[in-house]
């Protein structure tokens, strides 16, 4: 009886202490919350959308200028609710940010100390806090991640359970679309491990929002990817030479 009490009173420190290394968290990044210029490529498109010209940047062409259609969306729900852009993004960031982390350290870390550990990482990653807020996608992309692996360690490859991590890996995509290698290889383990039509059916299922936007994508901007992808591309240097990271 008193062992009980014992690992209860114990595991009440854990969660507290969680719950402060989180708080401190929140701290951190409110207090280099910033926005980045390219975020307001973004809030444009978003203002024009809610105005009622389209998805667009100038209302003359139709040119996705942003890379994160998710982020896209959920900004402009956000931004439509608030009639405010710039505390909006922030706040909005700052609370997916330390729903991330909070999910992290209570739901995935097999015991509190690695939670901790976890969250220590996190606090002291500049790179991580900086773009916890920034105005890019990056807030989602992590909750996003974080969801998929506390569904990956929960599922026992059932039908369901493959839908609902490939809808997961499908909105990665949609948020940022080279984020989907982060998925591949847990999706290719799901198919290996479960090789029933019902699991290939439910994986199709997760991914048809994507299928979705890329054929809206090829008839209202005529390109399956977004403007800067083709810009970044076509630099008409060797592409052999900037894989190595030369100078030419």
């Amino acid at each position: 009886m008193e062992e009980e009490r014992s690992q209860e009173a114990f595991g009440a420190l854990s969660r507290l202490t969680i719950f402060l290394f989180v708080v401190l968290f929140t701290v951190v990044i409110l207090r280099v919350a910033w926005l980045c210029d390219d975020a307001y490529i973004t809030l444009r498109t978003c203002r024009n959308f809610l105005e009622g010209e389209g998805l667009r940047w100038n209302l003359a062409e139709r040119v996705q200028t942003y890379t994160h259609p998710l982020w896209m969306f959920t900004l402009t729900a956000a931004y439509g609710l608030t009639g405010e852009s710039y505390y909006t993004l922030i706040f909005l960031s700052v609370a997916l940010s330390v729903a991330t982390v909070w999910t992290l350290g209570m739901g995935i870390s097999a015991t509190p100390r690695s939670a901790l550990v976890a969250l220590l990482i996190l606090i002291f990653s500049k790179a991580f806090t900086d773009y916890s807020s920034s105005g890019l996608e990056n807030p989602l992309s992590h909750l996003i991640l974080v969801a998929f692996c506390v569904f990956w360690f929960r599922s026992e490859g059932k039908a369901q359970d493959c839908f609902a991590l490939s809808l997961l890996a499908c909105l990665a995509a949609l948020n940022r679309l080279d984020t989907i290698l982060f998925y591949v290889p847990a999706l290719l383990s799901l198919v290996a491990s479960n090789r029933s039509l019902r699991c290939w059916g439910a994986l199709a299922l997760g991914f048809l929002p994507l299928v979705v936007w890329e054929m809206f994508s090829l008839f209202y901007y005529g390109f399956p990817f977004p403007n800067t992808a083709y810009a970044k591309l076509n630099t008409g240097l060797p592409a052999w030479g900037l894989a190595q990271g030369k100078r030419i």
